[in-house]
């Protein structure tokens, strides 16, 4: 019996080696490895083939079934290792991006917190580093510190752009406002800081004074055939550089801006 039982495993080893036995697609889809190896043996005995010019055995490769589904099965393998490695990579660049995106909101929250306790002289020093700042890169956005601190700045600026005109508004009343613009603007550099909110500020008292007036017109006429006939006066006396003082006063320069809305421009004539 134990004869008989050797005999007819040599006899089944026999006929795999001899490749008596084949495989079918299901198989090799199960067993990769050996769907790499027979493919590989049949592309093999094919190039073979193709040097030796045998039109026959190509035929005969070309139609073995086995063949087929070991090719078949391979490349099927290697389509479903590339998509789990793209999965894999997929998942780990979500992790990386949910760690970025944590870090560059405790940024931002830190940043958001420092910029509004600054003064504005300190906060306004990183407008060249942040107002063109877009926060945005060729393949999705910036998680940056960067990113995240220009971020916060761009959401404070205007409100604190705002307050400082408000500041510079109450602290300087009238024409005490020019004369504060005067003084440091004289030697400024082009962007200076402190120049350019002192006439910005100057530019919204002229727009209120403007309004009000727009509002006032019996105000606004009091006010310019006050200043027009001091002017005439002076000019008839050929006092002209004292005439020109009393234009560039702060009182006949308002109510020259308030005319200009009614299309009077100058002090040629008393307003009507």
């Amino acid at each position: 019996m134990k004869l008989k039982t050797t005999t007819l495993f040599l006899l089944t080893a026999t006929l795999l080696n001899a490749g008596f036995f084949s495989h079918d697609k299901e198989y090799y889809l199960s067993h990769p490895d050996d769907a790499k190896a027979k493919f590989e043996s049949c592309k093999q005995e094919f190039v073979e083939a193709l040097k030796e010019k045998d039109k026959d055995k190509i035929k005969d490769i070309q139609a073995d079934s086995e063949c087929r589904d070991a090719e078949s099965a391979y490349k099927q393998h290697k389509r479903e290792l590339y998509r789990a490695k793209r999965e894999l990579e997929k998942q780990q660049r979500a992790k990386e991006m949910a760690k970025k995106k944590k870090a560059y909101e405790k940024e931002y929250q830190a940043k958001l917190e420092v910029f509004k306790q600054s003064d504005f002289k300190s906060f306004m020093a990183l407008k060249k580093e942040c107002q063109y700042f877009s926060g945005a890169k060729l393949f999705g956005k910036d998680y940056s510190p960067k990113a995240a601190k220009c971020k916060a700045w761009k959401e404070l600026q205007k409100d604190k752009e705002q307050k400082e005109l408000t500041t510079l508004l109450s602290k300087y009343p009238d024409e005490k406002l020019l004369e504060y613009k005067n003084q440091v603007c004289k030697n400024a550099l082009y962007g200076d800081l402190t120049c350019d909110f002192a006439r910005k500020a100057y530019e919204e008292r002229t727009k209120q004074i403007v309004d009000y007036y727009v509002s006032h017109k019996d105000k606004l006429k009091q006010d310019f055939n006050e200043c027009q006939h001091k002017i005439d006066k002076l000019n008839k006396s050929s006092k002209y550089q004292e005439s020109q003082k009393v234009k560039d006063s702060y009182k006949c320069f308002m109510a020259a801006q308030g005319a200009m809305k009614f299309r009077i421009y100058g002090y040629f004539q008393p307003m009507k």
